[in-house]
């Protein structure tokens, strides 16, 4: 891995996650970090971070920086002006998800991009970058359970109040979902055709807003002979997702307990981060052997981004790419407010419009 040296927006919770990271990365230089005055001072006593280093404006700090990589992990109202920024400058990008704060912001830095394509530009999914998901993956592709049907995703945490987060008009979708819809296109390989989703808020929530969501999904299929018969995108596969973020009672893991049933069988991620596949008639199941990754989360973006600089890669997970995941959470959230099916591509073009 060649040297990189890297600037550093944001400094909160998922900024000291890259602090750590970064820290631990061979041939990878903090030469910039931008934050609030006392996280700034905790970062540099921690980490032995040289004040002339540190900004309180990440404009000027992408302005000032000598930087090959900007990791963006400040508010998500300000990513898509730090990725523009950083972009003219030409500098490398890896962003924090959500990739924007609504659809006309993601469309703006999706066509923007379209003048650096020299550049890298890609959004940290961290939940695919761990071996139960890869397990899973791999699974898939090896063809286990033959043709997916259907996918059900069950998620069941209690309140996190954290920063902004009691104040969501929807919190599990505005903030946790993204991971879920991004699993969804990552273990399938297809993009959301259509949306139903309804939200709710039980009486004991801590949350001001509506933490519970549910919601049953379309994917994309193959265009059958007879859109008349079918559709304009066949029948596709059909995921339920059942969610809430106040829970009471047992948990499910962060990535939910997700089921993947297909010709052959499914395949079952439980709450202890085990993948076991179920044969027809099998009630018992049988473990799959975890995927072994020597980087994961956080570690493995980073190492992806680096890799596809040196080689003129291609990042899984680009900006134009997680367009489409992005897309998912904010039909979702339209379908909410006007308790309708939302159809993709006619919201995106839609929203493009206003």
């Amino acid at each position: 891995m060649s040297y990189r040296r890297i600037l550093l927006l944001g400094l909160g919770f998922w900024g000291s996650n890259w602090m750590r990271t970064l820290s631990r990365t061979e041939n990878c230089e903090i030469v910039g970090i931008a934050g609030c005055e006392d996280d700034i001072a905790r970062v540099s006593d921690q980490y032995g971070i040289c004040t002339d280093r540190a900004y309180t404006d990440y404009r000027e700090a992408i302005e000032k920086t000598d930087a090959d990589i900007v990791i963006i992990a400040i508010p998500t109202k300000y990513h898509t002006d730090a990725a523009k920024l950083a972009l003219a400058k030409g500098i490398d990008v890896l962003s924090e998800k959500p990739l924007a704060s609504g659809m006309a912001e993601a469309d703006e830095i999706v066509a923007f991009k379209q003048d650096y394509p020299e550049q890298k530009y890609m959004v940290d999914q961290n939940y695919r970058w761990r071996p139960h998901n890869q397990t899973m993956k791999q699974a898939l592709q090896e063809g286990m359970i033959g043709e997916i049907g259907s996918i059900h995703i069950e998620f069941r945490q209690p309140e996190d109040l954290l920063g902004y987060r009691e104040f969501l008009e929807m919190p599990l979708l505005q903030d946790v979902s993204i991971h879920h819809f991004d699993l969804i296109r990552f273990f399938t390989g297809s993009n959301c055709h259509e949306i139903f989703a309804h939200s709710y808020r039980p009486a004991w929530s801590k949350f001001q807003g509506k933490p519970g969501t549910e919601a049953v999904l379309r994917l994309e299929g193959t265009p059958p002979s007879s859109p008349r018969l079918r559709g304009d995108y066949g029948e596709g596969v059909v995921v339920n997702y059942n969610g809430t973020w106040a829970a009471r009672g047992r948990p499910t893991s962060w990535d939910g307990d997700i089921t993947i049933t297909g010709e052959k069988g499914c395949l079952k991620l439980d709450s202890e981060d085990v993948v076991r596949f179920f044969a027809p008639g099998d009630d018992q199941g049988k473990v799959i052997e975890p995927v072994e990754m020597e980087l994961t989360e956080l570690d493995y973006a980073l190492s992806m981004l680096i890799r596809c600089i040196q080689t003129d890669g291609v990042p899984e997970t680009t900006v134009e790419d997680n367009y489409h995941s992005f897309a998912m959470v904010c039909a979702a959230e339209e379908s909410v407010r006007a308790n309708a099916s939302i159809t993709l591509p006619g919201f995106v073009i839609s929203a493009r419009r206003e």
